[in-house]
């Protein structure tokens, strides 16, 4: 029986990264998820709302004009992670936030593995992905 081959250095670095961080993630999302359907007065917006919005075709800014009369700008759940909803959304960021370190850290990596070329495209995909967390970057 052959042994299996170790991955190198960099795929580990990236994987644990983004493994740890998603599950992290998705377990704030996940218990942001309990409080919105157990404490509905509990949420930024009125769940019923939502979905009933989201089974008849509306937009996310035609619901959030309907529900709070305007749209909010940026990161709106940082100042609300009381809120079911509000900690949702910070799961997800969570969840995508992780790509940042893990493509920043694979791309060192890859910079000692002497994969320059590797090195440099993480590295340019982890500055997308934090100029785009940022909202200075978007992709219309």
């Amino acid at each position: 029986m052959t042994e299996k081959p170790k991955p190198p250095f960099s795929a580990l670095i990236y994987g644990e990264i983004v493994y740890w961080g998603t599950l992290a993630g998705c377990l704030i999302s996940l218990i942001g998820t309990f409080i919105t359907f157990v404490f509905p007065k509990k949420n930024v917006l009125d769940p019923a709302y939502v979905l009933s919005s989201l089974w008849t075709g509306k937009t996310a800014k035609e619901i959030w004009v309907g529900a709070l009369g305007a749209e909010p700008m940026g990161h709106w759940y940082l100042s609300n992670l009381s809120c079911g909803d509000a900690l949702q959304m910070f799961g997800l960021a969570i969840g995508v936030f992780t790509i940042i370190p893990a493509c920043f850290g694979a791309s060192l990596a890859l910079f000692k593995e002497k994969q320059t070329v590797y090195a440099i495209l993480a590295f340019i995909a982890g500055m997308i992905t934090t100029l785009s967390m940022l909202g200075l970057f978007a992709i219309k």
